[in-house]
């Protein structure tokens, strides 16, 4: 069972304050955002806190905020004007339906791109010991860049990278519709994701199983920023009856590592991302993952 932190590497400050969920808590699993400056420092700090890497290793494949590392220049599909990545899901979503022709392909090579200077960063620049993916705000299920995810990972370069896991980040709906005190707790907005993102699962679940890896069954979109204690304690058990029933690995995805400034962020410009940053529910999933381990 994977206790899992997203947004991993964003500062070293954050960084500790995820690291400190592993060190007395249950977290065992971290997403790592591959172009932050703070990336090699972060990387210290997780070797020096889990020398032997047991803790499982995610590329946090990013293209929400900061800059691109292969260059802005390289990717001018995916950025604004001053070289920052500015495109939403929405964007990604509806040109994945619109583009055709010479116009998909110009986007599809800039996407393979920037995955393939991503995977580098925590890899060859920085050995992170990468076993999975997943992605900032789950680009990577739209088909045009899980299309373009696979095809890199398939390239003689990143053969030998060990990846085994891609999120498919749809909670089966099972459990929650045993707790309906708590299904009536579940944002509009994260039912709206979930139908957005189940309708690639499938699409999605092929392409991975064909390409000889898995995909863990997930608990956490319906409550994203909100995995507190009173939701996690009692729904646990029944996604993992649930995950137990298929032979399957689970993961839970918690978001504990929080910012303390805006400066801090990879795009100070991006009000929404610093609202989501400094939520407090951030301090209150850190919490839930230290109480999991209390029981």
């Amino acid at each position: 069972m994977w206790y899992h932190a997203d947004d991993y590497g964003v500062t070293a400050e954050q960084s500790k304050r995820i690291l400190a969920c592993y060190r007395e808590g249950m977290l065992n699993s971290i997403s790592v955002l591959p172009n932050s400056d703070a990336l090699g420092e972060a990387l210290q700090i997780l070797d020096e806190a889990d020398p032997e890497a047991q803790l499982r290793r995610v590329l946090h494949l990013n293209f929400v905020e900061g800059r691109p590392l292969a260059g802005a220049d390289q990717v001018p599909l995916l950025v604004d004007k001053e070289g920052y990545f500015d495109k939403s899901f929405i964007h990604y979503f509806v040109q994945n339906g619109l583009k055709r022709g010479s116009a998909r392909r110009r986007l599809a090579q800039q996407l393979k791109l920037e995955i393939a200077a991503q995977l580098r960063a925590v890899t060859v620049c920085h050995p992170y010991h990468i076993t999975a993916v997943d992605s900032h705000q789950h680009y990577h299920m739209i088909p045009i860049i899980m299309d373009c995810l696979m095809e890199v990972l398939a390239q003689e370069e990143f053969a030998g990278c060990g990846i085994r896991q891609i999120r498919i980040p749809v909670d089966p709906l099972s459990p929650i519709l045993r707790s309906p005190g708590l299904r009536r707790r579940i944002p509009a907005v994260n039912w709206m994701k979930w139908c957005i993102l189940k309708r690639y699962a499938g699409r999605s679940r092929r392409r991975i199983s064909a390409a000889g890896m898995e995909s863990p069954v997930f608990f956490g979109i319906f409550f994203t920023c909100g995995m507190k204690w009173e939701i996690v304690r009692p729904l646990l058990p029944l996604y993992r009856d649930y995950a137990n029933g298929r032979s399957a690995q689970l993961e839970l995805m918690f978001h504990p590592g929080n910012l303390t400034a805006a400066y801090e962020l990879l795009d100070a410009r991006k009000k929404e991302l610093e609202e989501f940053y400094m939520s407090d529910n951030r301090y209150l999933e850190a919490q839930c993952l230290k109480l999991l381990r209390k029981g």
